[in-house]
């Protein structure tokens, strides 16, 4: 039987021990060229490349988002001011299960989510993971959770969504703007 996961979701710009956090002395990597620290609701970001914490598994190495989603996610309208666009933001994630012969073993997966303008998820993609066997997972409670569209000019647009899923025996959810635990 596959036990109930324990997790910790972190948003764009949260912060985990684990998380693809480049302020540690051990992560050269800016934090403005790590996937997880992008506002995708700029098209700028679109053609970057994905790039992971040194020491991570990449899997979608050499490709951009543009690239990773490609079609599905339309190029979007310019904002009439730098402020006036914000990024997709998840505001619930769907049920997690620990994957089969992993259970009680940390892991941490990054997904970028396809955010519909209506909230709706359409895709996840892993970005990067600590450890292997706990994409499908993460995808899947990515799939079942519920999203805050991202905005350009305060019009709801498809963007993606970068959600971080920690694997760590306790049940929390920080996102950027609170800490509050479940």
């Amino acid at each position: 039987m596959i036990a109930r996961v324990c997790l910790t979701v972190a948003l764009l710009l949260a912060t985990s021990a684990n998380a693809q956090d480049a302020t540690t002395p051990d992560a050269p990597t800016s934090a403005a060229t790590l996937s997880s620290k992008r506002d995708y609701s700029d098209n700028a970001q679109r053609d970057l490349p994905v790039t992971c914490k040194e020491g991570d598994l990449e899997r979608q190495a050499g490709k951009t988002m543009g690239q990773v989603f490609g079609a599905d996610w339309p190029i979007q309208p310019t904002p009439s001011a730098p402020d006036s666009h914000s990024p997709a933001d998840a505001t619930s994630m769907g049920k997690m299960v620990w994957p089969r012969g992993l259970e009680g073993q940390r892991g941490l997966v990054v997904l970028a989510v396809l955010v519909g303008s209506d909230g709706k998820p359409l895709r996840a993609e892993p970005l990067c993971a600590t450890a292997n066997g706990y994409d499908r997972s993460a995808q899947r409670s990515a799939m079942g959770g519920t999203y805050k569209p991202a905005l350009v000019d305060g019009t709801p647009i498809t963007s993606p969504a970068i959600v971080v899923v920690s694997y760590q025996g306790s049940i929390k959810r920080r996102n950027r703007r609170t800490d509050a635990t479940d």
